[in-house]
């Protein structure tokens, strides 16, 4: 029996060296995962804010009127911005944060965009957040005016303006 209980203490020794250097292999190849994951997936790190020279991409553009009527300020202005290093596009509806994606040919004054936004309620923004949002999706071509833009269906008819900020 005295064997027995020696050779169970050994194995246990033995087993607990063995799973401390098991462990300490696995955090070193996690080390190495982590930082070659920082190198295979840009996205990772902070995207550079590049500035568009066509003076509609990288401008905060304050909206001022929505569908023929005076832009509302709620919790705060509703703007919105398209970035052009990632094709995305962030804002406000004065209550929510809009995002999405965009498409845009300058040469051709045409820009498509897919909003959402969120789902925060603000006390009389309902109506101003559906309108916004259905204009958004109905953008099909923008036009500038000084320091303005218009955004047009694909009739030309006015849905949104906006100031740049």
């Amino acid at each position: 029996m005295r064997n027995f209980l020696r050779n169970l203490v050994f194995f246990s020794v033995v087993l607990s060296l063995a799973a401390c250097q098991s462990t300490t292999t696995p955090v070193q190849k996690n080390n190495v995962k982590r930082s070659s994951n920082v190198h295979n997936h840009p996205q990772a790190l902070p995207q550079p804010t590049r500035k568009s020279s066509d003076g509609i991409q990288d401008v905060t553009w304050q909206i001022t009127s929505v569908q023929q009527k005076r832009a509302k300020f709620f919790s705060q202005t509703p703007f919105l911005t398209l970035n052009s290093t990632l094709q995305t596009v962030q804002g406000s509806t004065g209550c929510n944060a809009i995002y999405g994606r965009y498409t845009y040919n300058f040469a051709l004054q045409q820009l498509d965009m897919d909003i959402r936004a969120g789902h925060q309620s603000c006390d009389g923004a309902l109506a101003q957040e559906a309108e916004l949002i259905d204009a958004f999706q109905r953008v099909k071509r923008f036009k500038l005016q000084g320091n303005a833009i218009l955004l047009l269906d694909q009739n030309g008819q006015i849905l949104l303006q906006a100031q740049k900020k």
